[in-house]
Protein backbone atom coordinates (compact mmCIF):
# COMPACT_ATOMS: atom_id res chain seq x y z
CA UNK A 1 0.00 0.00 0.00
CA UNK A 2 2.88 2.37 1.26
CA UNK A 3 4.44 1.68 -2.70
CA UNK A 4 1.39 2.11 -4.25
CA UNK A 5 1.26 5.52 -2.84
CA UNK A 6 4.87 6.79 -3.31
CA UNK A 7 4.08 5.50 -6.95
CA UNK A 8 1.24 7.59 -7.30
CA UNK A 9 2.97 10.65 -5.69
CA UNK A 10 5.45 10.73 -8.30
CA UNK A 11 3.57 10.52 -11.02
CA UNK A 12 1.29 13.35 -9.73
CA UNK A 13 4.82 15.51 -9.15
CA UNK A 14 6.34 14.19 -13.26
CA UNK A 15 2.78 15.36 -14.57
CA UNK A 16 2.92 18.79 -12.09
CA UNK A 17 6.24 19.14 -13.90
CA UNK A 18 4.93 18.39 -17.20
CA UNK A 19 1.86 21.42 -16.85
CA UNK A 20 4.53 23.90 -15.84
CA UNK A 21 6.78 23.03 -19.03
CA UNK A 22 3.64 23.45 -21.54
CA UNK A 23 3.29 27.31 -21.65
CA UNK A 24 6.98 27.55 -22.54
CA UNK A 25 6.64 25.17 -25.19
CA UNK A 26 3.61 26.80 -26.50
CA UNK A 27 5.77 29.85 -26.40
CA UNK A 28 8.80 27.90 -28.40
CA UNK A 29 6.22 26.61 -30.82
CA UNK A 30 4.34 30.22 -31.71
CA UNK A 31 7.53 31.54 -32.20
CA UNK A 32 7.71 29.37 -35.02
CA UNK A 33 11.23 27.48 -33.63
CA UNK A 34 12.43 26.52 -30.52
CA UNK A 35 13.97 29.10 -28.10
CA UNK A 36 17.33 28.14 -26.49
CA UNK A 37 16.87 27.66 -23.12
CA UNK A 38 18.20 30.12 -20.39
CA UNK A 39 19.58 30.19 -17.01
CA UNK A 40 19.53 33.71 -15.65
CA UNK A 41 21.86 34.52 -13.02
CA UNK A 42 22.03 38.20 -13.01
CA UNK A 43 18.48 39.34 -14.21
CA UNK A 44 19.69 42.94 -14.12
CA UNK A 45 22.41 42.46 -16.48
CA UNK A 46 20.51 39.82 -18.41
CA UNK A 47 17.96 42.88 -18.94
CA UNK A 48 20.65 44.95 -20.34
CA UNK A 49 21.40 41.94 -23.53
CA UNK A 50 17.77 41.72 -24.09
CA UNK A 51 17.17 45.29 -24.88
CA UNK A 52 20.95 46.54 -26.84
CA UNK A 53 21.03 43.05 -28.10
CA UNK A 54 17.82 42.26 -28.85
CA UNK A 55 18.05 41.66 -32.56
CA UNK A 56 21.04 39.62 -32.55
CA UNK A 57 19.34 37.70 -29.32
CA UNK A 58 16.18 36.84 -31.79
CA UNK A 59 18.09 36.00 -34.68
CA UNK A 60 19.69 33.31 -32.27
CA UNK A 61 16.42 32.28 -30.78
CA UNK A 62 17.74 33.24 -27.53
CA UNK A 63 14.25 35.57 -27.65
CA UNK A 64 10.82 35.97 -30.05
CA UNK A 65 9.85 38.44 -31.64
CA UNK A 66 7.96 39.97 -28.38
CA UNK A 67 10.91 39.71 -26.52
CA UNK A 68 10.03 36.65 -24.15
CA UNK A 69 12.29 33.93 -23.47
CA UNK A 70 12.16 30.22 -22.35
CA UNK A 71 13.36 29.93 -18.76
CA UNK A 72 15.90 27.03 -18.45
CA UNK A 73 14.09 24.23 -16.28
CA UNK A 74 16.52 21.31 -16.56
CA UNK A 75 20.09 21.95 -15.44
CA UNK A 76 22.23 20.37 -17.82
CA UNK A 77 25.06 18.34 -15.43
CA UNK A 78 27.33 17.86 -18.82
CA UNK A 79 27.47 21.87 -18.42
CA UNK A 80 31.34 22.67 -17.11
CA UNK A 81 29.70 24.38 -13.67
CA UNK A 82 32.55 25.84 -10.84
CA UNK A 83 31.74 25.78 -7.64
CA UNK A 84 32.23 29.74 -7.59
CA UNK A 85 32.13 31.48 -11.21
CA UNK A 86 33.70 35.24 -9.78
CA UNK A 87 36.91 33.08 -8.78
CA UNK A 88 36.65 31.44 -12.12
CA UNK A 89 36.16 34.36 -14.23
CA UNK A 90 38.90 36.67 -11.84
CA UNK A 91 41.50 33.50 -12.62
CA UNK A 92 40.75 32.51 -16.18
CA UNK A 93 39.08 34.95 -18.08
CA UNK A 94 40.95 36.80 -20.62
CA UNK A 95 41.11 40.79 -20.79
CA UNK A 96 42.29 41.43 -24.69
CA UNK A 97 38.66 42.13 -25.25
CA UNK A 98 39.67 45.37 -23.51
CA UNK A 99 42.99 45.91 -23.33
CA UNK A 100 45.84 46.58 -26.28
CA UNK A 101 49.06 45.69 -23.89
CA UNK A 102 47.64 41.97 -23.15
CA UNK A 103 46.98 40.93 -27.04
CA UNK A 104 50.43 42.26 -27.43
CA UNK A 105 52.10 40.27 -24.95
CA UNK A 106 52.94 42.78 -22.97
CA UNK A 107 50.48 42.48 -20.23
CA UNK A 108 49.93 39.66 -17.94
CA UNK A 109 46.28 38.34 -20.02
CA UNK A 110 43.42 37.12 -17.24
CA UNK A 111 42.56 39.55 -14.37
CA UNK A 112 44.38 37.82 -12.36
CA UNK A 113 47.86 38.40 -14.14
CA UNK A 114 46.94 41.55 -14.75
CA UNK A 115 46.20 42.69 -11.07
CA UNK A 116 48.64 44.28 -9.31
CA UNK A 117 49.98 43.59 -5.39
CA UNK A 118 48.05 46.59 -4.20
CA UNK A 119 44.75 45.45 -6.15
CA UNK A 120 41.90 45.19 -4.00
CA UNK A 121 39.53 42.20 -5.20
CA UNK A 122 36.31 40.91 -3.87
CA UNK A 123 35.14 37.66 -5.36
CA UNK A 124 31.72 36.19 -4.84
CA UNK A 125 29.64 33.45 -6.33
CA UNK A 126 28.73 34.99 -9.57
CA UNK A 127 31.19 37.46 -10.30
CA UNK A 128 33.76 40.06 -8.68
CA UNK A 129 35.21 43.20 -8.17
CA UNK A 130 38.95 45.02 -8.84
CA UNK A 131 39.86 48.40 -7.90
CA UNK A 132 42.36 48.96 -10.42
CA UNK A 133 43.74 52.55 -10.65
CA UNK A 134 41.64 54.62 -10.87
CA UNK A 135 39.23 52.04 -12.11
CA UNK A 136 36.82 50.09 -10.24
CA UNK A 137 36.32 46.80 -12.63
CA UNK A 138 33.44 44.36 -12.06
CA UNK A 139 33.10 41.44 -13.99
CA UNK A 140 29.83 38.87 -13.35
CA UNK A 141 28.16 36.19 -14.64
CA UNK A 142 25.62 37.33 -16.16
CA UNK A 143 23.37 33.86 -18.12
CA UNK A 144 23.74 30.48 -19.39
CA UNK A 145 22.35 29.51 -23.05
CA UNK A 146 23.21 28.17 -26.16
CA UNK A 147 24.89 31.03 -28.07
CA UNK A 148 26.13 29.69 -31.21
CA UNK A 149 23.56 26.61 -31.55
CA UNK A 150 25.62 23.57 -31.02
CA UNK A 151 24.16 21.83 -28.45
CA UNK A 152 26.95 23.23 -25.60
CA UNK A 153 25.82 26.03 -23.27
CA UNK A 154 27.86 29.09 -23.03
CA UNK A 155 28.54 32.08 -20.42
CA UNK A 156 26.84 35.54 -21.30
CA UNK A 157 29.50 37.59 -19.17
CA UNK A 158 29.03 41.62 -18.55
CA UNK A 159 32.31 43.68 -17.44
CA UNK A 160 31.78 46.36 -16.28
CA UNK A 161 34.29 49.73 -15.69
CA UNK A 162 33.22 52.67 -13.80
CA UNK A 163 36.13 55.34 -13.19
CA UNK A 164 36.18 56.88 -10.08
CA UNK A 165 36.75 60.33 -11.18
CA UNK A 166 35.24 61.40 -14.46
CA UNK A 167 32.94 60.15 -17.29
CA UNK A 168 30.57 57.17 -16.66
CA UNK A 169 30.92 53.72 -16.88
CA UNK A 170 31.23 51.50 -19.25
CA UNK A 171 29.66 47.88 -19.90
CA UNK A 172 31.54 45.51 -21.89
CA UNK A 173 28.77 42.44 -23.11
CA UNK A 174 30.61 39.47 -23.50
CA UNK A 175 30.04 35.55 -24.43
CA UNK A 176 32.41 32.28 -23.83
CA UNK A 177 31.30 29.24 -25.53
CA UNK A 178 31.94 26.23 -24.66
CA UNK A 179 33.44 26.52 -21.64
CA UNK A 180 36.16 23.77 -20.37
CA UNK A 181 37.23 22.76 -17.01
CA UNK A 182 40.46 24.53 -17.92
CA UNK A 183 42.67 26.93 -19.86
CA UNK A 184 42.06 30.44 -20.94
CA UNK A 185 38.50 31.77 -21.15
CA UNK A 186 38.45 33.80 -24.36
CA UNK A 187 35.69 35.83 -24.96
CA UNK A 188 33.90 37.12 -27.71
CA UNK A 189 32.96 41.25 -27.78
CA UNK A 190 29.41 41.73 -28.61
CA UNK A 191 29.11 45.12 -27.98
CA UNK A 192 30.21 47.72 -25.86
CA UNK A 193 27.59 50.53 -23.74
CA UNK A 194 29.69 53.37 -23.17
CA UNK A 195 28.12 56.08 -20.97
CA UNK A 196 29.58 59.86 -20.67
CA UNK A 197 27.31 63.08 -20.03
CA UNK A 198 23.95 61.59 -19.35
CA UNK A 199 23.79 59.86 -22.45
CA UNK A 200 24.98 56.52 -23.13
CA UNK A 201 25.74 54.99 -26.35
CA UNK A 202 25.96 50.92 -27.70
CA UNK A 203 28.12 50.07 -29.96
CA UNK A 204 28.43 47.49 -32.19
CA UNK A 205 30.41 46.36 -35.17
CA UNK A 206 33.27 48.68 -36.55
CA UNK A 207 32.54 50.99 -33.98
CA UNK A 208 33.90 49.73 -31.02
CA UNK A 209 37.36 50.17 -32.68
CA UNK A 210 36.47 53.73 -32.30
CA UNK A 211 36.85 53.38 -28.16
CA UNK A 212 38.99 50.71 -27.97
CA UNK A 213 41.81 52.02 -29.67
CA UNK A 214 42.23 48.77 -31.98
CA UNK A 215 40.03 46.36 -34.13
CA UNK A 216 38.28 43.75 -31.56
CA UNK A 217 37.43 41.16 -34.46
CA UNK A 218 40.98 40.68 -35.18
CA UNK A 219 43.85 39.27 -32.91
CA UNK A 220 47.68 38.66 -33.16
CA UNK A 221 47.26 34.85 -32.28
CA UNK A 222 44.16 34.09 -34.42
CA UNK A 223 42.24 34.82 -37.45
CA UNK A 224 38.84 36.87 -36.76
CA UNK A 225 36.03 35.72 -34.05
CA UNK A 226 32.74 35.51 -35.66
CA UNK A 227 31.20 38.58 -34.03
CA UNK A 228 28.00 40.51 -33.97
CA UNK A 229 26.84 41.19 -37.74
CA UNK A 230 26.45 44.57 -38.39
CA UNK A 231 26.52 47.47 -40.62
CA UNK A 232 30.45 49.66 -40.16
CA UNK A 233 30.55 52.51 -37.61
CA UNK A 234 26.83 51.33 -36.28
CA UNK A 235 25.60 52.64 -32.71
CA UNK A 236 22.80 53.45 -30.93
CA UNK A 237 22.18 56.45 -28.36
CA UNK A 238 20.26 55.12 -25.59
CA UNK A 239 19.02 56.61 -22.35
CA UNK A 240 21.92 56.00 -19.44
CA UNK A 241 20.51 53.27 -17.08
CA UNK A 242 23.30 51.87 -15.72
CA UNK A 243 23.42 49.82 -12.24
CA UNK A 244 26.14 50.70 -10.03
CA UNK A 245 29.30 48.54 -9.87
CA UNK A 246 28.60 44.91 -8.04
CA UNK A 247 30.91 45.52 -5.33
CA UNK A 248 33.81 47.92 -5.15
CA UNK A 249 37.13 47.90 -3.64
CA UNK A 250 37.47 48.63 0.16
CA UNK A 251 40.51 50.01 2.34
CA UNK A 252 42.25 47.28 4.59
CA UNK A 253 42.09 43.58 4.56
CA UNK A 254 43.39 40.93 2.75
CA UNK A 255 43.88 41.66 -1.28
CA UNK A 256 41.39 39.07 -2.04
CA UNK A 257 38.12 38.75 0.01
CA UNK A 258 35.51 36.77 -0.21
CA UNK A 259 32.35 38.79 -1.19
CA UNK A 260 29.04 38.14 -2.59
CA UNK A 261 28.15 39.91 -5.63
CA UNK A 262 24.86 37.78 -6.37
CA UNK A 263 22.23 40.63 -5.74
Amino acid sequence: MHRTRTRTAQRSAALRGLAALVPLLLLALASGCALQQVEVVRPDMFRNYAIYLRDELVRRNILDAEGNYMEAAIRDNRDYRPASYGEELYRRLSTRFRSAEARNGLAGETFADSAAPDDNVRIGKVGFALGQGMDVISVSHTAITDWNGDGVNDWLVTCTVTPLFGTGPREYYLVVENVAPTGVLKPTLLAIRDCANNECTVLVGKARSKVLGFDPDRSTDKAPANFVESQPGQQIVVPPNTPAPAGAPGAGGPRVQEHSLSN
